[in-house]
């Protein structure tokens, strides 16, 4: 049942406390033992970029999907950040070229 509600995830941001920090994309699913009695593995893509494993019991896959279609039935699209102030990014970048032009300057 959990590897149901996990496959229909893959591809999806999730969350897997206790193994990661940060969310992670769910790229694929299989069960370990029969129909996932022994847990399931799960490769998963880091934010940068990199491709992981992990085992996770059929308590926390429930937990991973019961989170997921939760927190899908009663969440509305995040507002969107506004914009960076363009001027205001311009002079962040320049401040940070000035203090470190001399780091490459042999004079």
């Amino acid at each position: 049942m959990a590897e149901t509600r996990l496959a229909a995830l893959v591809g999806r941001r999730i969350s897997l406390p206790g193994h990661f920090d940060v969310p992670v994309v769910l790229e694929d699913v299989r069960p370990l033992g029969a129909d996932g009695a022994a847990g399931y593995e799960c490769r998963v893509r880091l934010p940068d970029g990199g491709l992981e494993e992990a085992v996770i019991s059929s308590e926390e896959a429930a937990a991973v999907a019961g989170a997921v279609a939760a927190a899908g039935e009663g969440a509305r699209a995040a507002p969107a950040a506004p914009p960076a102030d363009p001027e205001m990014l311009r002079l962040l970048i320049e401040s940070a070229r000035i203090r470190l032009a001399y780091a490459h300057d042999r004079q």
